[in-house]
């Protein structure tokens, strides 16, 4: 199973930053990889809901996710429910330095089926991981403050 733990300083309000990353039917018009997001579920401190993701090369998959969050601590967590791996969970925590900075904290868990995928997965970890926070952070960039 890969794990990575992150940590990151932006100058934007965690609040705000919290209601960016809980907004997951925006994905698609900011996220990449992310061509569609499918709500299930919604309920006031939980989400399930379908992410399909293409890559370049690999047909178009779908990621289903239960995703539970905390609006009063900020805290935001998806488990796995169906897809090509045997497990993923994400952990996002939103801490306020100033009214105008934050600490985000982002770990995740991840393990594919297919050991091939894995260390593909593996592999290219850090440039996937870099290309979405940076996505998250542009997003807070064009439409916050």
């Amino acid at each position: 199973m890969k794990n990575s733990k992150r940590e990151e300083v932006i100058s934007h309000s965690a609040t705000k930053l919290f209601n960016i990353v809980i907004d997951i039917e925006k994905y698609p018009e900011y996220i990449p990889w992310c061509t569609k997001m499918i709500i299930n579920q919604r309920n006031k401190n939980e989400i399930f809901a379908d992410m399909y993701v293409k890559y370049k090369f690999i047909l178009s998959q779908k990621f289903g996710s239960h995703v539970k969050f905390d609006k009063n601590n900020l805290t935001i967590e998806t488990s796995y429910i169906e897809g090509p791996l045997t497990d993923l969970t994400t952990k996002w925590k939103f801490e306020e330095i100033d009214k105008k900075n934050s600490k985000i904290f982002f770990d995740v868990n991840f393990k594919f089926k297919n050991n091939i995928h894995q260390k593909v997965a593996e592999t290219f970890y850090p440039l996937i991981e870099n290309k979405m926070i940076n996505s998250f952070k542009k997003r807070a960039d064009e439409t916050l403050d």
